[in-house]
């Protein structure tokens, strides 16, 4: 899909094309952004002839060497980053963008929308973003994936912080019988470990792009443009802080999570163990008194059967009181 986006008047206004031609008409010189999602190679083919360049293709947009991400060739400059999408849900992934300026011209390629590039989109669609070059919507769909970023990562904190609330309670773990559903537990925080490591990944190729943008090395780089990759860049390396901090956050509830339920799993074999032996003198007291013996001591007393289980109720509750005084139980 192809969305044509041209300069009218300082403003962003969308072209709409119509899909009953047989044979679309060339893009608008005008043309300021071209969005292009999950091409087809015509039009490719229609981008690549505005622009007088190539654009890069699947397999380029797949290396993960810098120096393939990160080029200028002819004046034109080609940037690909992988960018979170999907941070809303259950699996979240990391889709591959990229850009690439070519004089006043900026053309996006991505296969899977990111949150932050198809909020900028609609804007645009209405008609309320100023701007009247490419380098001008470069910096706005950026800065929009670093408040993006800040925010899923703000909400991952608030999450971490009311897991830790539940496991903590001042300098003391939550208290005996307190239930948790541990599996669920386990669960999120497993799901927050993960959407920071691709935040994370994010982080990294975008403050690789804004470096590049602010050294402004063989291109004709605009100082208005350095400057804002330089703030930028500074704002990244923030996020990428706040990011390792919760990383730790995570490594730290999971120890917790898992030493938790290792000690409440400690209690209760210990407790089973307790019950095990407080019934055996009782267990053995009926044992002996049930043999079938002919001569049995005590078989024809009249109190024979009240004195064995007074025995038994004894014989389970001394050791009881011993396991009380020593505070197993």
């Amino acid at each position: 899909m192809l969305h044509v986006f041209v300069n009218d008047g300082g403003l962003l206004r969308w072209v709409r094309e119509t899909p009953e031609e047989t044979v679309p008409p060339p893009l608008p010189a005008s043309a300021v952004w071209l969005d292009l999602i999950n091409p087809s190679t015509e039009e490719l083919a229609r981008a690549e002839a505005l622009l007088g360049t190539s654009l890069p293709t699947r397999e380029q947009m797949a290396e993960i060497e810098e120096s393939s991400r990160l080029r200028v060739a002819g004046g034109v400059l080609t940037m690909t980053i992988t960018a979170l999408v999907w941070a809303d849900t259950d699996e979240p992934r990391i889709a591959t963008v990229s850009f690439v300026l070519a004089g006043r011209r900026l053309v996006t390629i991505h296969d899977i929308d990111p949150q932050a590039l198809l909020a900028f989109r609609r804007r645009a669609t209405h008609g309320q973003v100023p701007a009247s070059r490419g380098e001008l919507v470069l910096a706005a769909l950026v800065d929009g994936m670093v408040d993006r970023t800040s925010v899923v990562l703000r909400r991952t904190g608030l999450e971490l912080d009311a897991l830790n609330r539940r496991y903590f309670r001042g300098r003391t773990l939550r208290s005996r019988g307190e239930t948790l559903d541990d599996a669920e537990t386990l669960k999120r925080i497993g799901h927050a470990g993960h959407l920071i490591g691709k935040e994370r990944l994010s982080l990294a190729s975008l403050s690789r792009m804004a470096d590049f943008l602010a050294r402004g090395e063989g291109w004709n780089a605009g100082k208005a443009t350095r400057r804002w990759a330089k703030t930028a860049l500074q704002d990244l390396r923030g996020l990428d802080q706040y990011a390792r901090f919760l990383s730790g956050k995570v490594a730290l509830l999971l120890d917790t999570a898992l030493g938790q339920i290792n000690v409440e799993q400690n209690e209760i074999v210990k407790i089973v163990s307790v019950l095990t032996v407080l019934l055996f003198p009782p267990t053995l007291v009926a044992t002996i008194a049930g043999m079938n013996f002919s001569d049995m001591p005590g078989e024809g007393a009249p109190l024979g059967y009240a004195t064995a289980l007074l025995l038994m109720l004894v014989s389970a509750l001394l050791p009881m009181i011993y396991v009380r005084l020593k505070r197993w139980l």
